[in-house]
């Protein structure tokens, strides 16, 4: 089996505790391997983003714009990305299946956070 990205294993890591003593949802392995889809498909960006487990076991990717706002992409254990966004006046919501290509809303919205933020 090929070694998780460390930024995931860090994350996974880090919400052990929070899984062991506060409740929080380990997320499922269809969740834990989508987000190793997401993080392939982001790898070449000029900036990581920073990964974390939500409570309910979901896992977020979120890059900040500096000002400009933010992207959070979400991944759960239904193969669906999700995202919302902030994007200098416009907010962004949406949720779709995917497998080994990225969107093109998140692709466009990628593009519009990594820029803003340089």
């Amino acid at each position: 089996m090929p070694r998780m990205h460390p930024a995931l294993q860090a994350a996974l890591d880090e919400a052990a505790p929070l899984v062991q003593h506060r409740g929080w949802t380990v997320p499922a392995p269809a969740t834990i391997a989508a987000s190793e889809r997401l993080l392939r498909l982001v790898q070449g960006l000029s900036r990581p983003p920073a990964v974390q487990v939500e409570p309910d076991g979901r896992i977020s990717f979120e890059w900040e714009a500096a000002d400009h706002g933010w992207l959070t992409l979400t991944v759960d254990d239904d193969g669906r990305l999700s995202h919302s966004a902030v994007l200098g006046e416009d907010e962004f919501t949406q949720t779709e299946a995917f497998e080994d290509v990225l969107p093109d809303w998140a692709t466009m919205l990628l593009r519009r956070v990594l820029s803003a933020g340089h």
